[in-house]
């Protein structure tokens, strides 16, 4: 006779959790960031250990230390953002106060060189002036 099959138990699920220590994006050290959340305060502090960069946001009760860095991540792109429009608009205001500067070097370059003219009430006024002579 055979034998009987053993029952097998089925494998626990592995639970996943989510991570509290992150790479910083200020000085690029892995696993240097650490999340806390105070969820009496609703507040939620990260801090790098290597840089000592910090950040600190509202939190809720279904926020997690993930949300607070990429809270973090957001805010340094908006910073970002904002310093490269100022940057262009910076570059835009140059560039256009060389192209008047420019453009007013090239109108006096070009009153120089024109021979003068007399108007033509200053001609009359000369001749008149040879006739009496």
């Amino acid at each position: 006779m055979g034998k009987r099959k053993s029952s097998r138990k089925p494998p626990a699920k592995v639970k996943r959790t989510l991570d509290t220590q992150f790479d910083c994006v200020a000085c690029f050290h892995e696993k240097s960031i650490n999340c806390k959340l105070d969820f009496d305060q609703k507040v939620g502090h990260l801090q790098c250990r290597m840089c000592g960069v910090s950040y600190t946001c509202a939190i809720n009760y279904l926020s997690h230390p993930v949300d607070v860095y990429h809270d973090w991540i957001d805010a340094c792109e908006a910073v970002n953002a904002a310093g490269k429009a100022a940057k262009s608009a910076a570059q835009d205001r140059n560039r256009d106060r060389g192209r008047d500067r420019d453009r007013d070097r090239d109108r006096d370059d070009r009153d120089d060189d024109r021979p003068s003219r007399s108007k033509p009430y200053d001609r009359r006024r000369d001749d008149d002036d040879d006739d009496d002579d």
